[in-house]
């Protein structure tokens, strides 16, 4: 960050909000080296659990940075995210449980070095805080507010206020990752496109010793149909957060005291003791923005998308905005790429949202199901038959893992992508252009251990089959730095299996993107200027 003799201050890239998305957005950016200034109204991390769910993918990302422990260490242990349980209160019958089939694992076979796990907002943000620290080229503003900002063709020109002081920065890029509430997104005019106030939910933080009811089926989620609640356990000192439907109520704080009388109803136990810390009334949603983009100022997480709380997909989607965004904009500042590649982002992002939506509202659809046949509203349904329904909320690994670009940043090969029974429940890896790189394990020449996942993510990676040397060449080429590794040679392929799992022959290869998407694939070797033309494909110097 510079300043200039106005006292303006001047950065790559503004972020506003440093929610989770905002967070890594700025962790990217400055992993990458890029100038960039994160601010937020707040001084504090959010006093609230809010987002728990944290997806495989998403954990990817979050180990690429080295924080997967410290993570971890701020998460549930893992047996309370091995099932669903639905009940008609806490205390009272249970009408069934589903296994959650969530993991980097299926039948035995690793998809993945990371798992899903459960933490809190209030507990994660901290830790990528600390992350943040680590880089150098970014700065933290807490307590500043964006009251205005105007852009031309060469950049951003925004009005700040910190600390009560006035400031003005000028950024090549703005990054909207500012809420549900964006103050961004209206400002560039872009409208959320969807279902707007679906229902009113009370998120409420408490207190209470549930373990009664809850130690002995440990569970990520408690649903209960008397009245019709969830039930979230947060922590192992008894604090919880349950979601609240509170009919008629409206977006108006909820009295404390009314709070627990509802929790109590729910756990069905009347003298229960029950310590409300905070309560948070909000609507659900189910939008998009029709735009992600408007001229130098992106929008990202809440700010481009809002999806129902059921899958708990909305942290992971917008993380992965800023995770796809990043390194796009560090190469078209660095010269690398032209401005037209920042084009892919809304291209390969917009359409992942709207289908992590509709999934969503189809998840929430599928437990009033389970609500309405046990209450007697469906007597065309068993419960057994209700249950099934739910299957896609408690298995997503398809959905998580085995998501597709169908247009953007990367060179199609013409080959089909593999068909799986059900593309939100199942996942089968592959290397089609456009998806996940898989994850491999791979073993270095002094014994370390590694995935694949580990070697793609501070820029292009080409990984190449053991008879593969001659691709070497290619990154003396390249328009952008390229990191080569020979499975075989650089490191050693413990199964075997590298080639067959990567869909290639023992002399083809695979290039990544730095956010583990791959870019292209060659079934066989080819000359260093086809591989280097089609890289230039893939940042955008020829239009596809």
């Amino acid at each position: 960050m510079s300043g200039n003799e106005a006292g303006n201050v001047e950065v790559d890239v503004l972020v506003v909000g440093a929610g989770p998305v905002g967070l890594v957005a700025a962790a990217e950016l400055g992993r990458l080296g890029v100038r960039t200034l994160l601010v937020d109204a707040r001084t504090e991390p959010v006093p609230h659990p809010r987002a728990r769910s944290i997806n495989v993918r998403t954990n990817e990302i979050l180990r690429t940075h080295g924080i997967e422990d410290a993570v971890r260490d701020v998460c549930l242990p893992v047996e309370w995210g091995q099932q669903m349980v639905f009940v008609r209160t806490l205390a009272g019958e249970e009408i069934g449980r589903l296994p959650m089939r969530t993991q980097g694992t299926r039948d035995g076979i690793e998809y993945s070095p990371c798992a899903w796990l459960l933490s809190s907002q209030d507990r994660l943000e901290p830790v990528l805080r600390r992350c943040i620290d680590r880089y150098p080229a970014v700065t933290q503003w807490w307590g500043c507010t964006l009251e205005a900002f105007t852009q031309d063709a060469a950049g951003v020109t925004a009005e700040l206020v910190v600390a009560r002081e006035r400031r003005h920065v000028r950024a090549r890029w703005l990054i909207g990752a500012d809420g549900a509430s964006s103050e961004v997104r209206r400002a560039i005019g872009a409208t959320l496109i969807g279902r707007h106030g679906m229902g009113d939910l009370v998120n409420t933080q408490f207190y209470a010793d549930l373990g009664p009811w809850t130690d002995h089926r440990p569970a990520a989620l408690y649903w209960t149909t008397r009245p019709d609640n969830v039930f979230q356990k947060i922590d192992l000192d008894d604090r919880w957060l349950c979601q609240l439907s509170v009919p008629g109520h409206g977006r108006e704080p909820i009295d404390p005291q009314r709070a627990a009388e509802l929790i109590r109803a729910s756990v069905g136990v009347t003298d229960l003791e029950v310590n409300v810390v905070n309560t948070i009334p909000w609507a659900v949603s189910c939008t998009v923005a029709d735009r992600f983009r408007v001229g130098r100022v992106f929008l990202a997480g809440d700010a481009a998308h809002q999806l129902p709380p059921s899958g708990g997909f909305g942290m992971n989607t917008g993380v992965q905005d800023a995770h796809n965004l990043a390194w796009k904009l560090a190469f078209v500042l660095r010269g690398w790429a032209p401005a037209h590649l920042l084009e892919t982002y809304e291209i390969e992002r917009q359409p992942i949202a709207r289908y992590n939506a509709e999934r969503s509202l189809e998840n929430g659809k599928a437990v009033q199901t389970i609500r309405r046949t046990v209450n007697g509203e469906r007597p065309d349904l068993t419960r057994d038959a209700a249950l099934e329904g739910v299957r896609r909320y408690t298995g997503f690994l398809g959905m998580d893992l085995g998501f597709t670009y169908e247009h953007g940043a990367f060179v199609p090969d013409g080959t089909d992508i593999p068909t799986v029974p059900d593309p939100v429940i199942d996942y089968r890896p592959s290397a089609n252009p456009g998806r996940r790189a898989p994850h491999h394990w791979l073993r270095t020449r002094d014994g370390r251990t590694l995935s694949t996942i580990d070697l793609c993510h501070s820029g292009f990676h080409l990984l190449a089959g053991p008879r593969g040397t001659p691709w070497q060449e290619v990154g003396d080429h390249s328009p952008v730095p390229l990191t080569t590794t020979v499975i075989g040679r650089d490191v050693d392929d413990p199964t075997g299996t590298w080639c067959e799992d990567f869909g290639v022959a023992s002399d083809g290869a695979v290039l990544v993107r730095p956010d583990g998407i791959v870019a292209a694939r060659w079934q066989h070797a080819t000359t260093a200027p086809s591989a280097v033309a089609v890289i230039r494909r893939v940042l955008g110097y020829v239009p596809q």
